[in-house]
C-alpha cells in the first residue's frame, strides 16, 4: 500500500511539472533575439546533465542540470529569455534530455524529474517574480553591490534546491510509510550539501555572464561536473561492495548450511526494525550488511547446525561460528568495521545490562531478527508470529534488547 502511494505521489509530481512546464512553454514568447549563445549553451548543459543522473539514498539527482538551469533563470535582463519563456525552455531541454536518455536505454524517474523542474521553477518565481520589479533587475541594476546581489541570488537558488529535496523526500516518505520522526532522523545530509553546490554554481554563472558570456557555463559547471563524477564513482564502489556482500551471504544457502532466503529475510527485517528505531541511512547500511553476513561463520564449523538455526545451537557452537565469521569478514579491509558487529551478534543483551559490555545497535537488531526468522522459518501465519513473539518475550532483557523487540512489534503491526 505504501509503495503504491509513493508511486502515485511521484506521478502526481510529474503531472504538476508537466502542467507548469506546458503553461510556461505556451505562455512564453520565445523569439529569435532571445536565443543567445548563453541560452544555447545552457540548453546543451541541461541535456547533458540529464544523461548522467546519480541515485543516492533513494533519490535521483542531476546537479549539472540544476546548476545550468539555475544560471539560465537568473540571467541578467537582456542577456537571456523573458519570463516565463526561460522556464519553458528549461522544461523542453529537460524533456529532450530524458528522451535521449530513454533512447540510450536509461530508465525514466518521473518523480525526480518533476521535483527537479519544480525546484527550478520555484527559483525562477523568486528571482523573476510576477510583477515589474524583480530580484534579477535589482541584482544587476547600476548601484547595486555585487556582493549583496550574489548573496540574494544564492539564497533564491538555495530555496529552489530545498524545494526539490523536500518534494523528493515526500515521495520517499509516502513510499516507505514510516513515521516523520524516523524519516527525518535518517535523511542523508550529503544531499543537502549538493543543494549548496548547485545553488552556488548557478548564482555565479548568472553574475559572470555579463563578463564571460556563454563561457560562464562550461567554466563554472566544470567543478559541479567533477564533483558529480566523484560522487558517481563513490556510489559505484559502494554498489560493488554491496553486491559482494550479497554474494557472500548466499554461500551458506548454496552449501545447505542455512534455509533458502534466510539471510535476505533477516536483512529485510533488520532494516525495517532499524527504521522503526529512527536509524539514519549510514547506520541502516551497517545493519543490512551485518544481517546479510551474520551466518557466514557457519561455513567455518565442522558439523552443520540443523536448518542453520543458530538459536537452537549450543553456546560453544555459536562462539565457533561467530569467530569463523569474524575471520572471514576481517580478510576484507572494506568489511572490517562489520566484523566487530558480527562478533557481537552472539552476545546476549544481559551482558550489556549487567556488566556494561558495549553491544552495537546493529548487533542487537540482527540478534532479534535472526531469532525471529529461525523460529518462524519464513512463515507468515498468525500462529507462527505468536509463537515467535512468545519465545522472544521469554528472553526479553536477558537474550534480547527490549527496545529492539518493541520496534519489531511496531514493524509487524
Amino acid at each position: 500500500m505504501t509503495a503504491v502511494r509513493g508511486s502515485h505521489a511521484g506521478l502526481v509530481l510529474f503531472l504538476v511539472a508537466l502542467l507548469v512546464g506546458g503553461w510556461t512553454t505556451i505562455a512564453g514568447e520565445i523569439t529569435a533575439d532571445g536565443v543567445t549563445p548563453c541560452v544555447i549553451t545552457a540548453v546543451i548543459a541541461i541535456i547533458i546533465g540529464e544523461q548522467m543522473p546519480t541515485a543516492m539514498a533513494g533519490r535521483v539527482i542531476a546537479p549539472v542540470t540544476t546548476a545550468a538551469a539555475t544560471g539560465l533563470v537568473m540571467a541578467p535582463p537582456g542577456e537571456g529569455l523573458a519570463r516565463p519563456a526561460a522556464v519553458g525552455v528549461i522544461w523542453l531541454a529537460m524533456l529532450a534530455g530524458v528522451l535521449i536518455a530513454r533512447v540510450r536505454g536509461r530508465p525514466l524517474f518521473e518523480s525526480a524529474l518533476g521535483a527537479r523542474f519544480l525546484g527550478i521553477a520555484t527559483t525562477a518565481l523568486l528571482v523573476r517574480g510576477l510583477g515589474d520589479s524583480t530580484l534579477v533587475q535589482w541584482a544587476f541594476a547600476d548601484g547595486t553591490r555585487r556582493a549583496l546581489a550574489v548573496l540574494a541570488l544564492f539564497g533564491a537558488a538555495l530555496v529552489g534546491g530545498l524545494v526539490e529535496r523536500l518534494l523528493e523526500a515526500l515521495v520517499v516518505w509516502l513510499r516507505e510509510g514510516i513515521t516523520i520522526g524516523s524519516f527525518a532522523a535518517r535523511e542523508p545530509s550529503s544531499l543537502y550539501g549538493i543543494v549548496g553546490v548547485t545553488a552556488s554554481a548557478g548564482s555565479l554563472i548568472a553574475v559572470a555572464q555579463p563578463v564571460l558570456d556563454w563561457v560562464a557555463y562550461p567554466l563554472l559547471l566544470l567543478p559541479v561536473l567533477l564533483t558529480h563524477l566523484a560522487v558517481q564513482r563513490a556510489v559505484a564502489i559502494r554498489l560493488t561492495l554491496d553486491e559482494s556482500v550479497h554474494a557472500l551471504s548466499r554461500l551458506t544457502e548454496a552449501a545447505g548450511r542455512s534455509h533458502e532466503g534466510h539471510g535476505a529475510r533477516v536483512a529485510d527485517l533488520s532494516v525495517r526494525i532499524g527504521r522503526a528505531m529512527g536509524l539514519d541511512a549510514h547506520e541502516l547500511r551497517k545493519v543490512e550488511r551485518t544481517a546479510l553476513l551474520h551466518d557466514v561463520g557457519l561455513m567455518g564449523i565442522e558439523e552443520p547446525i540443523p536448518g542453520g538455526a543458530t538459536i537452537n545451537a549450543s553456546t560453544q557452537v555459536q562462539d565457533r561460528a561467530a569467530e569463523a565469521g569474524t575471520r572471514i569478514v576481517s580478510s576484507s579491509p572494506q568489511l572490517r568495521p562489520i566484523a566487530a558487529m558480527l562478533d557481537q551478534v552472539r552476545t546476549p543483551f544481559r551482558m550489556s545490562r549487567e556488566f556494561g559490555e558495549f553491544i552495537p545497535v546493529a548487533a542487537r537488531i540482527v540478534r532479534v531478527a535472526n531469532a525471529w526468522d529461525d523460529i518462524t522459518e519464513g512463515t507468515r501465519t498468525q500462529r507462527a508470529h505468536q509463537v515467535a513473539l512468545e519465545r522472544l518475550h521469554l528472553g526479553l532483557g536477558y537474550d534480547y534488547d527490549p527496545e529492539v523487540v518493541t520496534a519489531l512489534e511496531r514493524t509487524l503491526g
